[in-house]
């Protein structure tokens, strides 16, 4: 009996940096539950996302929590479907975006939580979302806390921009040198 293993997620090395520089980047507060929504549908009903993510719709929008005693923001794939849990100090537009990014990339289990495609889908985003001076003020943050960023988007075999090619490659031959 053969069975097909699930890609195995790569290391989550950057994950500390990740957060620690975000948390040195202001964003701009949303005032409740019902206004991190409806950024994310903006976000999510903008032909920016449509065309990067064609398969994570409005129709498609995780549901958000209060996350009432969480420590933390968090997306997670539940039995009902995607969630967003936001506790009151983490509901800002940086950081919804932040669990969006992982929302749209949670098909590519091969690709790191917040490796390098995870920051550049997030520079990018931040700057169609909050504007070029705060994913600037993001860049620099990422550079002195050491994360990796990876390359922009290239255009797939279907014309649309795709991301990740740059840490799948450097991912397979980390692989390789270990096999």
């Amino acid at each position: 009996m053969t069975t097909t293993a699930e890609p195995r997620r790569a290391r989550d090395a950057q994950r500390t940096r990740v957060y620690r520089a975000e948390s040195t980047v202001t964003s701009s507060p949303l005032p409740g539950l019902p206004a991190c929504a409806s950024f994310a549908e903006k976000v999510v009903g903008s032909l920016w996302w449509t065309v990067r993510f064609p398969d994570h719709g409005l129709g498609d929008l995780p549901r958000f929590r209060p996350g009432n005693g969480a420590r933390q923001a968090f997306y997670r794939e539940e039995p009902t479907g995607p969630t967003i849990t936001l506790p009151r100090r983490y509901r800002t537009k940086g950081t919804v975006l932040h669990e969006l990014v992982h929302w749209a990339l949670s098909p590519h289990a091969e690709l790191a939580h917040h490796g390098s495609t995870f920051a550049r889908v997030l520079v990018d985003a931040t700057e169609e979302f909050c504007g070029a001076e705060r994913a600037a003020a993001l860049v620099a943050a990422y550079g002195a806390e050491g994360v990796r960023v990876g390359a922009p988007a290239s255009t797939g075999t279907d014309g649309y921009p795709t991301y990740g090619d740059d840490e799948r490659r450097r991912l397979a031959r980390s692989r390789a040198r270990r096999a």
